[in-house]
């Protein structure tokens, strides 16, 4: 069940769960725990708190890296058959130049020190 779908779920079980008596509660309870996949304890304090419409994801600062630092990776990925990054971030300096020097690579200055400062882990977040 998806994250949107609970919230739903939450938004009309929760009014009835305020009113319920003190007998009908547990079934109501079992009823949301058994659907969500909540524990126990957790769908009860989200039935007695205030129901908050869930926030939007925001990003602090943009991307740093264009498509064209995208693209170039890729293609130096390719043609070092597919290696991890761990592996590819050490060999971009001597593979980039000779990417470059078969034209299979033709990127800006700009674009060439982007590729050669990224890090294993945003090479993986890229490719």
């Amino acid at each position: 069940m998806s994250f949107r779908a609970k919230r739903e779920l939450l938004v009309q079980v929760a009014p009835r769960y305020l009113a319920a008596r003190h007998g009908q509660r547990p079934v109501i309870l079992d009823e949301f725990v058994a659907v969500s996949g909540y524990e126990r304890k957790y769908a009860i304090r989200l039935l007695l708190g205030p129901i908050r419409p869930p926030e939007p994801i925001r990003r602090s600062r943009a991307g740093h890296y264009g498509a064209a630092v995208q693209q170039a990776l890729a293609t130096a990925w390719s043609a070092a058959n597919g290696i991890c990054a761990k592996r590819l971030v050490p060999f971009l300096p001597e593979l980039v130049p000779t990417l470059e020097r078969h034209g299979h690579l033709n990127i800006t200055e700009e674009v060439r020190q982007q590729l050669l400062q990224v890090s294993p882990a945003t090479v993986v977040r890229l490719l």
